[in-house]
């Protein structure tokens, strides 16, 4: 068969650096290769057992919902999101249910960007921010965090225009870990007040924090704000693919007429396992939050004292952003030859606009983890 021309758009398009590395990974396992794969922004955990048995009791239910969601989980997350973020006006109306985050933050894109418009992007970046924006037509405009991966609002408003449009906020970070502080988003909002740009929260880890010191960026006050979250990271539903946005009714109504014709409704059991998670608060369990805390001081104390690495310790998610400027070469390379020599997987800093660093996610399995610390620490031993 003659080959197929793609859209120019594809041009803009490539495969998520994040899953990409992940195939890879488990791709060279399945050939028989020894791979300590850390890439994967997801919980090892088993979805919890709550979740799994208020599921298995729904799965005959197979029929459409509404596209925006079931009305008794649209209801669930309002009246949760009301309590976490402290804000009288989120109602069900303002909550449209997604198929994952992704769409739920393409939708928002779609309905908000017009082609030419600008969005700011802090960087280092997830991701997927870039293609997203590209997708829509709109122009991604990086602006660099602090050294230590605060919001610079005065860099931000040295690249204010009259074309940008929004900025999109994750705090916690992805891929640094990050929490950004309330004196570092207060002054953005003084910097945004009136400039009827749109903040974008993506609120997707806001559940996994471990700093006491912890603001969440809707609580500010920002004069627009649309909420991005989700319950995979914090309640192991990543292959589920269930999250939402909270928006005024107008942003609301427009996003759930856009996935009418993209997604229809989010997959039944996914939304019954949403639910299965309000009935919580959407706490993840106890547990996985003290796995995590553990297993960041593991990492702690495997690297902190290692030549040639740095680091800040994350307040939140489940990365640590390592620089390995000094270890010599592109962290590309640097990745490249740990996977073959070593066989640990990490996401070269390259996939996030921040060149010199690699990403390393803490949330694989106990024994995963304490030999993928061994083959880094022996690795970069062996390059001095």
């Amino acid at each position: 068969m003659n080959d197929i021309t793609l859209a120019g758009r594809m041009d803009l398009m490539k495969e998520s650096a994040t899953l990409a590395l992940n195939a890879r990974a488990k791709s060279l396992a399945a050939e028989g290769s020894t791979i300590y794969n850390l890439t994967a922004g997801e919980l090892s955990t088993d979805t919890p057992d709550y979740i799994q048995a208020a599921v298995a009791k729904t799965l005959k239910l197979n029929k459409y919902t509404p596209v925006a969601g079931l009305p008794e989980l649209r209801e669930a997350i309002a009246r949760e999101s009301r309590a976490f973020y402290g804000l009288d006006w989120i109602q069900p109306k303002n909550v449209v249910v997604s198929a994952g985050a992704k769409p739920a933050l393409y939708g928002a894109l779609l309905a908000l960007i017009n082609p030419g418009d600008e969005v700011i992007v802090p960087v280092p970046a997830w991701v997927s921010y870039i293609h997203l924006i590209e997708l829509v037509g709109g122009i991604a405009v990086p602006v660099p965090l602090t050294d230590d991966f605060d919001i610079d609002a005065q860099a931000v408003k040295a690249k204010l225009s009259p074309r940008t449009k929004a900025i999109l906020i994750n705090s916690p970070h992805n891929p640094t870990g990050a929490i950004f502080s309330k004196a570092a988003l207060e002054e953005l909002k003084a910097v945004l007040k009136g400039s009827g740009v749109t903040v974008i929260a993506d609120d997707i880890y806001a559940r996994l924090v471990y700093d006491d010191s912890f603001t969440l960026t809707p609580t500010i006050g920002f004069e627009q704000v649309v909420i991005i979250n989700g319950f995979s990271k914090s309640q192991a539903l990543t292959g589920w693919r269930i999250g939402y946005i909270i928006a005024s009714e107008s942003v609301a109504r427009a996003v759930t007429g856009l996935l009418s014709h993209i997604t229809g409704n989010a997959a039944v059991p996914s939304q019954e396992a949403a639910l299965a998670a309000m009935a919580r608060h959407d706490q993840p369990p106890a547990e996985t939050l003290d796995m995590l805390r553990a297993q960041r001081k593991q990492v702690d104390s495997a690297l902190k004292d290692v030549a040639g690495v740095s680091y800040h310790l994350p307040g939140g998610a489940f990365y640590f952003f390592l620089d390995v400027k000094q270890l010599g070469g592109s962290s590309a390379e640097w990745c490249e030859r740990l996977l073959i020599e070593a066989g640990v997987a990490l996401v070269p800093g390259e996939a996030f606009l921040a060149p010199g660093f690699a990403r390393l996610t803490f949330s694989a399995d106990g024994s995963t983890l304490s030999k993928a610390l061994e083959k880094i620490t022996e690795f970069i031993k062996q390059q001095k």
